[in-house]
């Protein structure tokens, strides 16, 4: 997606009917694998943009390995700061756990099956081959894809966000990067 927070929607989607999942782990596995982009972009200078993380092999290993070290050791002690949320509830919800890095590897999944409905380069089988599996892209124009997943997704995060915002001021970001 053009704007890696609209995957986030899938996170809020996901733990609406699995609220015993970390929603920590979904947020930011959801999100990981365009950490790549600037790497990748400036290491093949501008020849692509998106590869090993966004694949089936890299989102099941690299991806899914940096989601969990990111929920694990980065996520408590940054949101907990900037969001001023209690360290203590927050690092519960992000302890390591087999279950935790199944929640990363779903989250990493998902966002990499989302980006091959409208991405004109969809590396898949990386690094067994460069090619771009284009065979899921909506409408097989990546274009109109793009828009309409976008919009899609951007409209399902919005919901989430309504509902929350609806619930109250109390406890808002607590429910909507914790719970």
């Amino acid at each position: 997606m053009p704007l890696t927070p609209i995957h986030s929607s899938i996170a809020y989607l996901v733990r609406n009917f699995r609220h015993s999942l970390s929603l920590p782990a979904l947020l930011v596995s959801t999100m990981a694998p365009d950490l790549e982009i600037p790497f990748t972009y400036l290491a093949t200078g501008g020849q692509y943009s998106r590869l090993a993380l966004h694949s089936f092999l890299g989102a099941a290993t690299l991806a899914t390995a940096l989601s969990v070290v990111l929920t694990v050791f980065a996520y408590a002690p940054v949101v907990s700061r900037v969001f001023k949320l209690e360290y203590g509830t927050l690092s519960a919800r992000c302890r390591f756990s087999w279950s935790l890095v199944g929640v990363c590897l779903l989250g990493t999944f998902t966002h990499v099956l989302i980006d091959a409905f409208h991405h004109e380069y969809n590396p898949l089988f990386f690094p067994f081959s460069l090619d771009s599996v284009d065979a899921l892209v909506f409408l097989n124009d990546w274009t109109l894809a793009s828009a309409i997943v976008s919009l899609l997704f951007f409209s399902l995060l919005l919901f989430f966000v309504v509902r929350e915002i609806r619930r109250g001021a109390e406890n808002f970001w607590s429910r909507v990067l914790v719970e």
